[in-house]
């Protein structure tokens, strides 16, 4: 399920992207920081440290609501997209999701299918088959043979959709989803072993949407401040999502 509220309406400010991380203990002076002005930050990767109850969580909500009520002042006045992965429930509250009009997910058919199909890579089925059993793979610490067997899996999935590797013209076709792969998997009266137990956990709680209607492309879920509410499941779901 999703909620979505429009409450604010940024203008151009003139200036640059700026946010107010704090002040100085010292001098109180204000510490702001610059992510588009590379005059002064040429590399703007930042990390937040510091023991529990410091206030990391406040302090990220703060700068992600400026991120957002600022972003009249990005490059070309380009809209700011943030994927949340929120593993303690921190991020789902009414005033945060209205000060960001965030959108909200929870892991039950979430509007994704993985195996979609974007992008022009040739033989991009095949790539996506391998990037998701690789994901699998880590994710549930599947063995060389179980990767390989689930991207046969997956690549028979795209077969019976009509999606052929080599032809880019059958790859608009609507793709197959995990409970395509979990069909085809069942029918060959499979072990259970940790691949079964992998497939069938995606399966049962149907993580993600197996309607192909409702789905949307990666770009089009991070479109504004999107989180994704993690909490309470378990942690190889949470790692392959």
């Amino acid at each position: 399920a999703s909620e979505k509220v429009d409450t604010f309406k940024a203008q151009p400010s003139g200036t640059n992207l700026n946010v107010l991380f704090g002040h100085n203990a010292l001098t109180q002076a204000p510490l702001n920081w610059e992510p588009t002005n590379t005059a002064k930050f040429m590399n703007t990767n930042t990390g937040i440290i510091g023991t529990m109850g410091t206030g990391k969580t406040q302090f990220t909500k703060s700068v992600i609501t400026q991120l957002y009520r600022n972003q009249a002042d990005n490059v070309n006045s380009a809209s700011i997209g943030m994927l949340i992965f929120d593993y303690k429930s921190d991020y789902v509250d009414d005033k945060f999701q209205q000060a960001t009009a965030g959108k909200k997910f929870n892991l039950h058919k979430l509007p994704y299918n993985p195996l979609s199909l974007f992008g022009d890579t040739p033989m991009l089925p095949v790539h996506t088959a391998r990037g998701f059993s690789e994901t699998m793979g880590k994710a549930f610490n599947l063995g060389q043979k179980q990767q390989l067997r689930l991207r046969k899996l997956v690549g028979e999935a795209y077969e019976l959709a009509g999606i052929r590797k080599a032809d880019p013209s059958s790859w608009t076709k609507a793709a197959p989803t995990i409970a395509d792969v979990w069909a085809l998997f069942i029918e060959t009266e499979p072990d259970e072993d940790s691949l079964y137990a992998a497939l069938e956990s995606l399966y049962e709680l149907e993580i993600f949407e197996d309607d192909n209607t409702k789905c949307m492309s990666l770009y089009d879920l991070v479109d504004g401040i999107t989180v994704v509410e993690l909490a309470g499941y378990p942690s190889e779901i949470q790692n392959l999502v």
